[in-house]
């Protein structure tokens, strides 16, 4: 079959694999390392970063988009990110249009790196908690040290050499009772692009974590992030979350595959070329096979992979009756399979989509009302 056919999707490459030089408390993939007990350190080789360059770029892609996680990526070293701009100049078929994302700690960001990530116009997303009380509380080194300062100086240097820094703002016990003021810090270091993420993760009898917030709490905090941004920072901020609703309002196509109603939006790529259908289900009875073995169309096909696509709208009955379904689409899997395998249960944040569509559907919907007229945002 030609890997030029087929559907579009994008890359999340794990080049260090669950490798990192921080300990973050609350990090669900470190845990991944056991996956690949065979070496002490996990390195994406020559050989897989170069199959898995040339066969995504042998396929038909609007944008050929390659997004670079970890772990920490940078464990790689610039010589590796060299090494993938060399090699999709070698692949890349005439007029493509490739998008590389580095997701970063940013505590390791050199000079060096920071100029070849701005010459080849890379992204970075920078994970960010807030102030350094509320960052520093389970983002640590190993030593238990916080990290908010390094942070900070691995954003300068990506600035300076003008590389567009995103902050990810993982929303945990540590920041979830204060949106205003991780909203308004954020603010203050420069950020105009910024992405909040539930923290929620589980024991292994299924109680949430310590770090874990609720469906409440993560209603509220959504709810004063949102009254502030609707209120002045329309046109200067862009929030992930606003903005793939906005998306879904009116082109009525999701902006990220938590909108989305399949989960068939990328692959994971470990570092040894082992391919999983999403980030949050690295396991082993989510494998679809290894890059060296098949080809991106046999990915697609595969029943793993088709399987796992369509869970996503094998939601609970009770949505089918909900007023928000058609945004919602049952959450994501991760909030209604873990810990458990049946996706038709309820998300654990639902009550909390709840009351944060109760609180901004309306305004949305009227920003989608004036963006379909193509008339500007107001401030």
């Amino acid at each position: 079959m030609d890997d030029r056919a087929g559907p579009s999707f994008s890359l999340l490459l794990k080049p260090a694999s669950a490798d990192c030089n921080l300990s973050c408390d609350y990090c669900f993939y470190l845990e991944k390392k056991g996956l690949y007990p065979e070496s002490k350190t996990r390195r994406m080789s020559h050989e897989v970063l170069e199959q898995v360059i040339r066969s995504y770029l042998g396929t038909s892609q609007p944008v050929y988009s390659m997004i670079w996680q970890g772990g920490e990526p940078t464990l790689m070293g610039e010589a590796f990110f060299e090494k993938v701009v060399a090699l999709q100049k070698q692949f890349a078929p005439r007029g493509a249009r490739i998008s590389n994302s580095l997701q970063t700690n940013a505590t390791r960001i050199s000079q060096e790196l920071a100029a070849h990530l701005g010459r080849y116009r890379f992204l970075a997303g920078c994970s960010l908690d807030g102030p350094p009380g509320m960052h520093n509380r389970y983002r640590k080194t190993p030593r238990g040290k916080g990290t908010h300062s390094r942070v900070m100086r691995g954003v300068r240097t990506l600035r300076q050499h003008r590389v567009p820094v995103n902050a990810l703002v993982l929303v945990s016990a540590a920041n979830v009772k204060h949106p205003a003021t991780v909203y308004r810090h954020l603010k203050n270091k420069g950020f105009s692009y910024l992405q909040f993420v539930p923290c929620l993760e589980f024991d292994s009898r299924g109680r949430p974590l310590p770090y874990s917030i609720g469906a409440k709490d993560w209603a509220l905090f959504l709810n004063r992030v949102f009254d502030e941004w609707y209120a002045s920072d329309q046109s200067r901020i862009s929030i992930r979350l606003f903005e793939s609703l906005l998306a879904r309002l009116v082109f009525g196509r999701a902006g990220e595959c938590v909108f989305a109603e399949r989960c068939d939006r990328y692959f994971v790529v470990e570092h040894n070329g082992d391919i999983y259908p999403c980030d949050f289900f690295v396991d082993p009875g989510y494998k679809i096979g290894n890059i060296l073995d098949l080809t991106w169309e046999e990915a697609l096909q595969s029943p793993v992979y088709r399987n796992f696509a369509g869970l996503k709208r094998q939601w609970s009955l009770d949505c089918d009756s909900c007023a928000y379904q058609s945004l919602c689409l049952g959450d994501c899997l991760k909030y209604r399979m873990h810990p458990g395998q049946d996706p038709r249960r309820l998300s654990r944040l639902c009550p909390g989509w709840k009351l944060f569509y109760a609180h901004s559907l309306e305004r949305l919907q009227a920003l989608a009302r004036e963006i379909a007229k193509g008339r500007p945002r107001a401030c």
